[in-house]
């Protein structure tokens, strides 16, 4: 393993950190992306979300423990190697345990989300106008997603208060008219968005969470990679010293 043997692993392996640091980050990002989504749509309540701190925690553990494997691999420590992929095990079942975690928990907080939503909803159509934020979490919610109401846009009408979809449940006019005008010929016309925002929203909100998922699945094929890379470096490293010695 002398030579250029040894120092090809030793590249690949500073090669795989890299790669380590590029994961922990997007691991990060589509923890936030997760997290944003539940908050952003959970009615302006709070929700869980505790699964997407821990993958964040595990991130930025990932990016410490890469800049680490870096080190030992220039430096040809057998310690700090073994150490490298003594703390890539740790994360692997980290990982795994919030992975079987957020499977489990993911139906309970759909379900939340799903229940908020219709709370919210209620307060959208009875809050009164000094109070106006639940009017513009639904108002961000509809022009973002072009749905309108729950279901669809009759849930505007089909208790009380009974009132007419939402304007943000129109299509954007870019036309220089009135916003009553524009308002009146949505709905004189049935103009309006048929579609209901909640499956929108717990579709959204699950492509977010498998996102999160596949990243964690393709991370840890990538680990073990690393630990068999930083064993065999390890391995070699001996190796050629005690070669030395009996040299």
């Amino acid at each position: 393993m002398e030579g250029c043997g040894m120092k090809c692993i030793k590249y690949l392996l500073v090669v795989f950190n890299g790669l380590f640091l590029i994961f922990g980050i997007v691991i990060i990002a589509a923890a936030c992306v997760d997290m944003g989504m539940i908050k952003g749509f959970a009615g302006m309540e709070p929700t869980g979300h505790e699964t997407d701190a821990v993958l964040i925690a595990i991130g930025v553990l990932i990016i410490v423990i890469a800049a680490f494997g870096c080190f030992g691999a220039w430096k040809e420590s057998p310690k700090l190697l073994y150490i490298f992929a003594g703390c890539l095990i740790i994360i692997i079942l980290l990982e795994l345990s919030v992975g079987i975690a957020a499977a489990a928990l993911r139906p309970q907080i759909e379900g939340t989300l799903k229940t908020q939503l219709r709370a919210s909803f209620i307060k959208n159509k009875s809050t009164r106008e000094e109070d106006s934020s639940y009017r513009d979490f639904w108002d961000r919610i509809q022009t973002n997603l072009e749905c309108c109401g729950i279901t669809g846009p009759d849930n505007y009408g089909a208790s009380e208060p009974r009132l007419n979809p939402s304007f943000s449940c129109c299509p954007s006019d870019d036309s220089n008219r009135d916003d009553q005008i524009k308002r009146s010929d949505c709905l004189s016309l049935g103009k309006y968005y048929k579609e209901g925002c909640e499956e929108k929203v717990l579709s959204t909100v699950h492509s977010a969470g498998m996102t999160v998922i596949v990243c964690g699945i393709l991370f840890c094929f990538l680990e073990v990679a690393g630990i068999v890379l930083a064993l065999w470096l390890a391995h070699a490293i001996k190796t050629q010293g005690k070669s030395r010695e009996t040299a």
